[in-house]
Parts: structure tokens; C-alpha cells; sequence
């Protein structure tokens, strides 16, 4: 697992989420093309997803909570040392409760290592 990898995910742990993505946005801009570019990808949008729904802004954080589930799908059950399963899994939780009319409560997810 590399530095920024794991450097994320220990900010995202700790409910920094702006700083996770800035962590793996590094690490994917050094491999935007290559087989992981994806990987990177869905980490951020997740990320982005968490700081939105801190925000209350549901539109923001439905949006990058499907994008960032659906670029992981493919590296499902684990890629680099995370645990991708029950991140998506969690991830389809929150869509799905995202559309009832009053704000639900979330507890945001902890990205674990294998």
C-alpha cells in the first residue's frame, strides 16, 4: 500500500474527507491512465460525497456517492489492501436511504484495510 494511499484513508478514518481526497487526487494524478486510475477515482468521489452530506447537501452527496460506488464496483472485494465490498455496500445503504424526504442520520463509514 503506498504513503498516500494509506495517508488517506487514515484522514478519511478521522472524518477529514477534503484531505482524503487531496491525498488520493495526488496519487491518482500520477496514474490517471493506468489500471488504478478508476480506483483513485472512486475513493475521491466517495470522499467528496461524506464532505456534501456534512454540508446537508443531498444532491451533492447522492451524486458522488453513486459515482464513487460505481467506479469501485469493478475492484470489488479488495484492490491495494482496502476493503472495497463493504465500502460500496454502505455506499448503496446511504443512496437508497438519501431518498426518503426527511434528512436521514448518517453514521459516515470507515474505510478498512486488509
Amino acid at each position: 500500500m503506498s504513503d498516500g494511499l494509506k495517508r488517506g484513508i487514515d484522514l478519511f478514518n478521522s472524518g477529514r474527507y477534503w484531505d482524503a481526497h487531496e491525498a488520493w487526487e495526488h496519487e491518482w494524478m500520477a496514474d490517471r491512465k493506468g489500471l488504478d486510475a478508476g480506483f483513485y477515482k472512486g475513493l475521491i468521489q466517495v470522499a467528496a460525497g461524506c464532505l456534501h452530506y456534512g454540508r446537508r447537501n443531498r444532491r451533492g452527496a447522492v451524486n458522488k456517492w453513486r459515482t464513487g460506488a460505481d467506479y469501485l464496483r469493478p475492484y470489488q472485494p479488495s484492490h491495494r489492501g482496502v476493503a472495497l465490498g463493504p465500502l460500496v455496500m454502505t455506499m448503496d445503504g446511504f443512496l437508497a436511504e438519501m431518498k426518503a424526504r426527511d434528512w436521514p442520520e448518517l453514521t459516515m463509514p470507515r474505510i478498512n484495510q486488509e
